[in-house]
């Protein structure tokens, strides 16, 4: 009995060879070729996506400038308009001083004008009384007692009269 039979075990190994020669050139070419297009294709399309971050990379620093250039150009534009609103607040408080300043000075010399007016009318009053007190004397031709009586009535009269303003 022979366990090997030599025959069998050549035709395997003919047959196997025969299948392996078959499958590199004709199985084996087909999906080492599909495989390296594939490989080929994923790598490029790794390639694509880091490029594709890269550029996104780029875009969001690019990004960030303009919003830090934005920012600086906001803040210099807030800090102008403040300066400007300080300086014009600076400018009508001095306008507002400047009309203080006139509103007083016409106000003083409205002032010094009713005094002046008050003045030459209590002098007006005075020399009235005076006159009226001279033509009653004389008219009385009283003696010196009557004299001073009437003179003296005169002069209650001007103290008692309404100040010079409410004339």
């Amino acid at each position: 009995m022979e366990l090997i039979d030599i025959q069998l075990v050549a035709t395997h190994v003919v047959a196997f060879l025969l299948v392996l020669w078959l499958l590199r050139r004709y199985a084996w070419g087909p999906v080492l070729t599909f495989l390296d297009r594939r490989r080929a294709l994923i790598a490029g399309e790794f390639a694509s996506i880091e490029e594709r971050r890269r550029e996104a990379a780029a875009l969001r620093s690019d990004y960030e400038g303009r919003l830090r250039e934005i920012d600086a150009e906001a803040r210099r534009r807030y800090q102008s308009a403040v300066a400007e609103g300080s300086a014009a607040a600076a400018a009508i408080k001095e306008e507002a001083q400047r009309e203080r300043l006139r509103r007083l000075a016409l106000t003083e010399e409205e002032l010094r004008r009713l005094e002046d007016s008050a003045r030459e009318t209590l002098r007006k009053r005075t020399v009235d009384l005076a006159l009226q007190a001279a033509e009653r004397a004389i008219a009385k031709q009283l003696d010196e007692a009557g004299h001073r009586r009437l003179i003296e009535q005169a002069l209650a009269e001007i103290e008692s009269a309404p100040p010079a303003g409410s004339v």
